[in-house]
């Protein structure tokens, strides 16, 4: 089998946990607090047992809160989540202001 071309392997390339954690937190911030986890799932692209890490790491951070309704687990966007969102969306925009690369391999020091 041939692989892909170089282009198509960076774009299926891991993503940060910082960057999965904004898009949890985004699509959480989609729902208005009545996200559950299958929604977040999806939305995210993830998988429901490594959604269930993020988000438990993301409740202990206090980016998130979770309340029960009727049995059910919902999810919302703390005022700390949504300063982590902000934060987030401006370093993105500086890093691609300055043209910085994102690829690990490109962020070591020279020899």
């Amino acid at each position: 089998m041939i692989p892909p071309p170089r282009e198509e392997r960076a774009a299926t390339r891991r993503r940060e946990p910082t960057d999965l954690y904004a898009t949890i937190l985004e699509v959480i911030k989609r729902h208005r607090g009545r996200a559950r986890i299958t929604r977040i799932s999806y939305g995210a692209g993830m998988p429901v047992d490594r959604l269930r890490l993020a988000l438990d790491r993301l409740l202990e951070l206090g980016l998130l809160s979770r309340v029960e309704d009727d049995g059910r687990a919902y999810f919302d966007v703390t005022a700390r989540g949504q300063e982590f969102l902000d934060t987030y969306w401006k370093m993105k925009a500086y890093i691609e202001v300055l043209g910085i690369a994102t690829d690990r391999r490109s962020l070591r020091r020279p020899v």
